[in-house]
């Protein structure tokens, strides 16, 4: 259930991602750039971003409160507000999930003392 919860999420943050990417001002010239130098391997933003979510489910895991919270190595890549929303996104999530499992076990718990008739 969690892997199918952070494969869901890290597809919303790439999805998210990508379109934050686009150029909205069609009168703006697309800017000029010369290959002086060898570009660098291409990133798989994808894994990347799926690596970040994963470290900061893990690092809200274990944090006790926000100064707790540290940015994990994994998330270099990402700039200052990628990472925040990366931040956001688990956390809504993790709270999602908890209060799942609260509604379940307010429910069990009332089946339970349910007397059959």
């Amino acid at each position: 259930m969690r892997r199918l919860t952070t494969a869901a999420l890290a597809a919303t943050l790439f999805l998210g991602l990508t379109a934050c990417g686009t150029n909205t001002k069609p009168d703006q010239p697309a800017a000029a750039t010369t290959a002086t130098s060898p570009s660098p391997a291409p990133v798989d933003t994808e894994a990347a971003a799926q690596a970040c979510t994963n470290a900061v489910y893990a690092a809200v895991q274990d944090a006790k409160t926000a100064d707790d919270l540290i940015r994990p190595p994994e998330c270099a890549s990402m700039t200052e507000d990628e990472y925040l929303d990366t931040v956001l996104a688990v956390v809504q999530q993790s709270n999602k999930a908890g209060q799942d499992d609260l509604r379940k076990a307010v429910e069990d718990a009332a089946s339970a003392a349910t007397p059959s008739p």
